[in-house]
């Protein structure tokens, strides 16, 4: 079924449609649109197949349509499950669990930034420009460092292969490097060469990604010896050396929130999706719904085949170094099959990277446009006939290959830096979401939006809201105890020093040059 069926209204018919929405549009003399309106010329649409709404969108929010906007329903909703890649994550990053036992934003401001313009957009007057600059940067480093951390991830997959097939191969950190640089060379050639085809070929791993899980699904099924289900559902594992059962769990939890993180890589395609206002949030939806579905059912049929946790993590056992690679081996008797297995993960953890890479460019592209980052003006700009985010793609693919350069000297230091992904993307979580809720405490009035939580939206946001921060304090945690300097989780630490370079930056120019996307925002005339 085209989901999009019913929203592609001729101009007229939209018109008429959007008259209710901006009929809810607070006055110009309202504190939520206290802003620039002087001097604001009415942004150029450039851009293929937008709607009647989507130009609205764009004016209101005072933003040019530069880039093409060629996603639809299911190729955006293919687009962002790749990208969240559930199953394959709950597979592929069980180490640490094995160890230790808003949507409705991305319709009123559909946009690139995401998080960041939520903030501006949402944050009390007086401090949405500090606040929405910290989000800014937040963001961005949270997606960059996400990028990075795929295509390495994807890096050692390929020599725990290589290690199960070949007995005498013993990895180097250099030859990890070399399948970081060739993974992100991928993902640059599907972001450039072949941006307009990413929509229909996102849509084509769509059904790959749902037919690798069956397949995955059936084989361990079948094959596999098979724990008892007193011994999945209640024996738990505290090998991290926490005080508690419980306390080794909530350690344990941040292997799930990696498995379902990157839905809002939607929003930031916002700008390329067709009637995004009732598109994006959908996908945001459907994607958590697909996936979350598809990551617990695999969840637990992993869970009945891992019969040996101690051997899946002893690396003089298990050669390979992933757990899941061990399971399809013991699981299909053969190392023939543990291979044929692996390749569909890889196969779409490429996939997923590249839609990552997609994502992380265009939140760049949309921090630098509001002068947000060092060279703004050069990483915002947009290719003439691409009409793709160029230099924001060259950036994340520069800045992929030179943070890896870390991983030849220490791999610790190189996952101290990656865990900062988790952290900053919750804390720009928190910070988005508490903005709006505490909006709603206040009874101050909201954009119109064509998809809204209605009186859930407050109750889903402070639940949201609670437990992004709480999440926060065990995404900080160390897996193991006691804690030495090679095991210590340095995020808190990096977090730290990046925030500083960022103030630094914002006291010696930010706050000169940047003011925050809300100050483009337009209230919509009647």
């Amino acid at each position: 079924m085209d989901c999009n069926a019913g929203y592609d209204h001729d101009e007229k018919q939209a018109s008429m449609a959007t008259g209710g929405y901006e009929m809810q549009t607070a006055p110009k003399t309202n504190a939520h649109f206290r802003l620039q309106e002087t001097n604001a010329r009415t942004p150029e649409y450039q851009g293929a197949d937008h709607t009647y709404n989507d130009q609205t969108d764009m004016r209101r929010l005072g933003k040019k349509q530069e880039l093409r906007r060629n996603f639809r329903f299911t190729s955006i909703l293919g687009f962002v499950a790749i990208a969240m890649g559930t199953w394959e994550v709950i597979l592929s990053a069980t180490a640490a669990g094995l160890t230790n036992g808003g949507t409705e934003m991305s319709s009123m401001a559909p946009t690139a930034g995401g998080q960041y313009h939520w903030a501006s957009e949402f944050a009390p007057a007086s401090q949405q420009k500090i606040i929405s600059y910290i989000s800014g940067w937040m963001s961005t480093l949270s997606w960059q460092c996400g990028t990075c951390s795929g295509m390495f991830l994807l890096g050692i997959q390929i020599q725990g292969l290589l290690s199960l097939t070949h007995e005498n191969y013993s990895p180097k950190s250099w030859q990890g490097y070399l399948f970081v640089i060739l993974m992100v060379t991928i993902g640059l050639a599907f972001n450039t060469i072949l941006a307009k085809q990413l929509p229909w070929i996102e849509g084509v791993i769509l059904v790959f990604h749902i037919f690798g899980w069956i397949t995955v699904l059936i084989v361990l099924g079948i094959l596999s010896p098979k724990n008892n289900a007193t011994q999945v559902f209640t024996s738990f594992q505290n090998e991290g050396g926490w005080g508690s059962i419980g306390l080794s769990m909530l350690v344990g939890q941040v292997t799930s929130i990696y498995g379902l993180i990157g839905s809002d890589g939607a929003a930031h395609m916002a700008e390329e999706t067709k009637n995004a206002s009732i598109i994006v949030p959908r996908t945001m939806l459907w994607s958590y719904i697909l996936n979350g579905g598809m990551g617990f059912a695999m969840l637990i049929m992993y869970c009945f085949c891992l019969t040996d946790v101690t051997s899946a993590l002893d690396p003089t056992i298990n050669r390979s170094g992933f757990p899941y690679i061990y399971v399809f081996q013991t699981g299909t008797g053969s190392t023939g099959g543990a291979v044929g297995l692996t390749s569909i993960i890889l196969i779409l953890g490429i996939a997923g990277a590249t839609s990552f890479f997609a994502s992380t460019s265009r939140q760049t592209f949309a921090f630098a446009r509001d002068n947000g980052l060092p060279g703004s003006k050069w990483i915002s700009t947009v290719h003439p006939t691409l009409l793709i985010p160029l230099n924001a793609i060259l950036v994340t693919y520069g800045f992929t290959i030179l943070l890896s350069l870390i991983t030849l000297g220490s791999t610790v230091a190189f996952n101290a830096i990656i865990s900062l992904q988790l952290l900053a993307l919750m804390g720009t979580y928190a910070v988005s979401i508490g903005c709006v809720a505490l909006k709603r405490l206040r009874g101050h009035p909201l954009p119109p939006s064509r998809w809204s939580l209605g009186k859930l939206g407050l109750p889903i946001n402070l639940f949201a809201f609670t437990y992004a921060c709480f999440a926060t304090i065990f995404v900080c945690f160390p897996v193991f105890t006691p804690v030495t300097p090679q095991s210590m989780n340095w995020a808190i630490v990096m977090f730290t020093a990046v925030l500083v370079i960022a103030m630094i930056y914002y006291v010696v120019k930010g706050r000169k040059t940047y003011e925050g996307p809300v100050v483009f925002v337009q209230p919509i005339e009647d």
